[in-house]
C-alpha cells in the first residue's frame, strides 16, 4: 500500500479510519527496518593458525583442483588426510545472522567439521560436528548439514558452500575457527567467507 500524506490543519479532527491507516503504515515502517540485512563478503583471508595452500600447484592428489582459481576461492586450508585439529581461523569482528563457507572433503560424507565462534564479550559457541560432503562427486544435499550451493573445477572436484546459523547474533563475532575432527576424511576450508547481518539501530545517546 502507497501511503498518501493527508495534510490537516490545527484544531482539524482526525477520522479514526485516517487514524488506523497511520497506525498500520507504522507497524508495517517497523517491520520492514526489523527485517533489514546486509551481506558482508570477505576474500583472500589469513589465518594465524594453520597453512594456505594453493588449489592445484604443489598440493597432493586429495586437494588438487586442476586450478588455482574457483570463483572468488584463490587459497584452502586443510591438516591433510588422517590427520585432525584446527584448520584455520578467520577474523570477523562484526554482527552475523549467519555465516557461509565452502568446504569438502575427500573420503567425504562425514560429520568431519566444528565450528566454533568466539565473540567479543568472550563466549564461545561450538557447532555439533557437521557433514562434509565428498568432493570427487557431486552429492545430494541431504538433510544433514546440507550445502546451498557449488562450484565444480576443470577436473571434476568439488567445493560446497554451507551455512552456519550463528546462535548468538546480538554479540559480535571476533573469531570463527574450523577444526578437523574425522581422522578418514580430508576436510578443506577455503579463503572466502560471507556473511549477513540484520541492520541494527543505533544505540540512544546518553542525556
Amino acid at each position: 500500500m502507497t501511503f498518501e500524506p493527508i495534510v490537516k490543519k490545527p484544531g482539524d479532527v482526525i477520522r479514526s479510519d485516517e487514524w488506523n491507516r497511520i497506525q498500520e503504515e507504522l507497524v508495517s515502517l517497523r517491520k520492514y527496518i526489523d527485517n533489514m540485512a546486509r551481506g558482508t563478503t570477505l576474500i583472500g583471508l589469513p589465518s594465524p593458525i594453520g597453512n594456505a595452500y594453493a588449489l592445484s600447484a604443489g598440493v597432493p592428489e586429495d586437494f588438487n583442483y586442476g586450478t588455482d582459481v574457483m570463483g572468488l576461492i584463490s587459497r584452502q586450508y586443510y591438516c591433510g588426510m588422517g590427520e585432525t585439529g584446527d584448520i584455520c581461523t578467520f577474523g570477523l569482528n562484526d554482527y552475523a545472522d549467519t555465516i557461509s563457507y565452502w568446504s569438502g572433503a575427500a573420503a567425504g560424507d562425514r560429520e568431519a567439521l566444528q565450528v566454533t565462534l568466539e565473540y567479543i564479550d568472550g563466549s564461545t559457541y561450538t557447532s555439533d560436528k557437521l557433514m562434509i560432503h565428498e568432493w570427487t562427486n557431486l552429492r545430494p544435499k541431504g538433510n544433514k548439514n546440507p550445502y546451498v550451493e557449488y562450484l565444480q573445477s576443470p577436473n571434476q572436484r568439488l567445493w560446497y558452500r554451507y551455512v552456519l546459523v550463528n546462535p548468538g547474533p546480538d554479540k559480535a563475532i571476533r573469531y570463527i575457527t574450523f577444526k578437523d575432527v574425522s581422522k578418514e576424511s580430508g576436510v578443506r576450508i577455503a579463503n572466502v567467507l560471507h556473511y549477513t547481518a540484520r541492520v541494527r539501530q543505533l544505540p540512544e545517546a546518553k542525556k
